[in-house]
């Protein structure tokens, strides 16, 4: 009996560390994505992909682009999600809205980058717990009002 309960007990741990997907972004199917070609007009790419995750706006009325894309990450148990997959499809059009270029990019295409860990500053008071305490005691309506309102 003790050796039931004992597997039991391995069987629910292993169970909550199971693998947890999270997809992001929203690509088209890959029948739509090969039905475009290099020479469609904008206005057929986006009526037949969608409303796109970036679009570049030209404001010089020089190129743009669009960009779709989706990736997935997964985690085991309590670990953070780590990137599993990514596909991004990019879209360059000339100044008429003629699609001049494809470009298909994927995780391995990706650049890493470190962020900067210093914090910016801001000016103004430093209030610890008991200055903040002080400061807002009495200044709340308890009376039979909307308690939210200062006076």
């Amino acid at each position: 009996m003790k050796i039931k309960n004992l597997l039991f007990g391995v069987c629910v741990l292993l169970a909550a560390c199971g693998l947890e997907s999270y997809p992001g972004g929203d690509l088209p199917t890959t029948t739509r994505l090969n039905s475009i070609k290099t020479g469609d007009s904008k206005e057929k790419v986006l009526r037949v992909l969608g409303t796109p995750a970036s679009e570049s706006i030209s404001l010089s009325g020089g190129d743009s682009f669009l960009i779709y894309a989706q990736n997935l990450k997964s985690s085991r148990a309590f670990l953070d999600p780590k990137e599993v997959k990514r596909d991004v499809y990019v879209y360059y059009f000339d100044k008429k809205n003629v699609l001049k270029d494809i470009q298909h990019k994927t995780l391995a295409d990706g650049r890493t980058f470190s962020y900067d860990s210093s914090e910016t500053t801001v000016t103004g008071r430093d209030l610890s717990l008991w200055d903040q305490l002080i400061q807002n005691f009495g200044r709340y309506n308890t009376g039979s009002g909307d308690s939210s309102v200062r006076r």
